[in-house]
């Protein structure tokens, strides 16, 4: 029920003490999170429209929104990739720390997902296809884009070789995934050629079908499991802003709603904080509204 969902938001809490000096209690990667999902997952496509996107050229994705959830009043934030991940980070395109869609020319300071989860005691991983290494910092590498990667542009990050190493190569996925061992937060980002970029959606879909229906398949997702992962577009064809398509996947989502509320991807930044149990909300995020019409 909506309600019950709600109030499992607004009474999930974080550690005592995190954000005032206090070092958080190191978890164990796969330990439940603090709030109603034990597990998130975001996975960030690229550059499709909706109307390109569903019931058209990626069938596998349309077939599993179909399935559990779809947003089908969702616009990205604005034109240019890597604002768009900020927004999905931060609540905010950093621009005044000089960035645009392609880098950040100073480190960015604001609040950010990754600093909250760290001060409380959270993990996190993101895993990027084509990454050569873990920790990888650099701008490109094969089919590999930094501006497809939010975690990298944030101090935390980069004043922080320790942070670092939750920068992973997307081979390391399965791994996490057989051993049953994922953080509390996973971002998967394809590379340039399989997130419908520089590649068709056909190839970013068989992507998607290959490597995230096995996630789909697993003990986070049936039985008892409860995660929740959202799949997203930066933004829609030929990188512009306008409307994306959306997956919303869990057992604690309505199967098969379409939610034709006007969201953001600052919406979906709080949804997936509160979801974790986290309260306290960066930049836009901080007024968005969650996104509970997709919850039972």
């Amino acid at each position: 029920m909506k309600t019950k969902f709600l109030l499992l938001l607004i009474l999930a809490g974080v550690c005592a003490g995190c954000g005032n000096g206090v070092t958080p209690t190191a978890r164990k990667a796969n330990a439940p999170s603090r709030g109603p999902a034990s597990h998130v997952i975001l996975v960030i496509e690229e550059n499709r429209s909706f109307s390109t996107v569903y019931h058209n050229q990626m069938p596998w994705l349309s077939a599993l929104g179909d399935k559990y959830g779809i947003a089908t009043n969702y616009v990205s934030d604005e034109k240019g990739s890597l604002l768009d991940y900020l927004w999905l980070s931060s609540g905010s395109n950093a621009a005044h720390f000089g960035c645009d869609g392609s880098q950040c020319t100073h480190s960015i300071t604001d609040g950010n997902i990754f600093r909250e989860l760290n001060k409380a005691g959270m993990s996190w991983n993101v895993y990027a296809d084509s990454l050569p290494n873990r920790g990888f910092m650099g701008m490109f590498a094969g089919n590999y884009a930094k501006r497809h990667n939010p975690a990298v542009w944030y101090s935390d990050v980069i004043n922080s070789p320790t942070q670092q190493q939750n920068i992973l190569p997307f081979t390391q996925f399965s791994v996490d995934l057989a051993a049953g061992d994922l953080a509390d937060y996973s971002i998967i980002v394809p590379d340039l050629e399989d997130d419908a970029h520089n590649g068709t959606p056909q190839k970013a879909d068989q992507w998607l079908k290959t490597n995230i229906a096995p996630l789909v398949a697993s003990k986070y997702f049936q039985n008892d499991g409860k995660s929740v992962m959202f799949i997203t577009f930066d933004n829609g064809d030929n990188d512009d802003q306008g409307q994306v398509f959306t997956a919303v996947v869990g057992r604690s989502v309505i199967p098969g709603v379409k939610v034709n509320t006007r969201f953001r991807h600052e919406n979906t930044l709080r949804t997936i904080m509160q979801l974790l149990g986290l309260k306290n909300y960066p930049g836009a995020s901080a007024s968005a509204a969650p996104m509970s019409e997709f919850f039972r």
